[in-house]
């Protein structure tokens, strides 16, 4: 159903959310002509990475001639304060941020279990989620490497 803003030509906004005052959509008999009805629009919200960006809404532009009140969305870059706020706690090795919460350890030494268990060849690829959820590709020797790295750091960190 849409909704409608009625607004007053110098005095802005009167009402918002509002169901048309008639059931045809036909205008308003001896309606004061400073008053509109605006269609609310609301535009779709421009995807953004949300560890680098965040939405911020726009003033609504009201606008009398189209009649249309419309809202919508900006992508403004966050600051480095507030990257490193959103930032998980994590180890960054080779390039990778691996995630050090407990339940991605265990997710870690599952992945690593399964991996002996499947007998996987040192060659075979293996994809891993950093700690923004961007998949990695790398060889089973790779993955080795890396997570015992990641597993003496999150050793080392917890007893520290």
């Amino acid at each position: 159903m849409k909704r409608y803003t009625i607004y007053h030509d110098t005095d802005g906004v009167i009402a918002t959310g509002r169901p048309y005052p008639t059931d045809e959509g036909v205008e308003i008999p001896g309606l004061d002509p400073a008053i509109s009805l605006l269609e609310e629009v609301t535009e779709a919200k421009p995807t953004i990475d949300s560890m680098t960006h965040k939405l911020v809404e726009d003033a609504i532009n009201y606008d009398t001639i189209a009649k249309t009140a419309t809202r919508s969305w900006s992508s403004v870059a966050l600051t480095a304060e507030e990257i490193t706020e959103r930032t998980p706690a994590h180890v960054e090795i080779n390039g990778v941020k691996w995630k050090t919460d407990e339940a991605s350890q265990a997710a870690f030494s599952s992945m690593t279990l399964l991996i002996d268990k499947a007998g996987m060849a040192s060659d075979e690829m293996v994809m891993i989620k950093d700690c923004f959820g961007n998949s990695h590709a790398m060889t089973v020797s790779q993955y080795s490497a890396d997570v015992l790295q990641y597993g003496m750091a999150c050793y080392t960190n917890f007893h520290s």
